[in-house]
């Protein structure tokens, strides 16, 4: 959810996300998910002055599967192979008159 507590709309926002994921393991390990990279992606928000707006992000790591374990084919402890994101800064881009 983002607000736009300005008198000026919003036109794009930058959002980093700190991805993680869950790092090669024997079985009947369950480590602790680690760091992987930050990932900045844009969109265009659109946020009228003084209004807010959801919005939904896509985080993809392509390099991070193979840092990990493959899913068991039973699905059990198949979040031990799972891959995160958590948002971090951001900063936007207002729209010019």
């Amino acid at each position: 959810m983002y607000e736009n507590r300005s008198d000026t709309a919003i036109n794009s926002i930058k959002q980093k996300f700190q991805t993680m994921y869950t790092p090669k393991h024997a079985e009947g390990e369950y480590p602790d998910s680690v760091d992987g990279p930050v990932k900045g992606m844009t969109q265009v928000a659109g946020i009228a002055p003084y209004k807010t707006r959801t919005l939904y992000w896509d985080v993809c790591a392509p390099e991070l599967p193979s840092k990990q374990n493959l899913p068991p084919a039973d699905g059990t402890d198949s979040f031990m192979s799972e891959i995160g994101a958590q948002p971090r800064s951001f900063t936007w881009k207002w729209v010019e008159g």
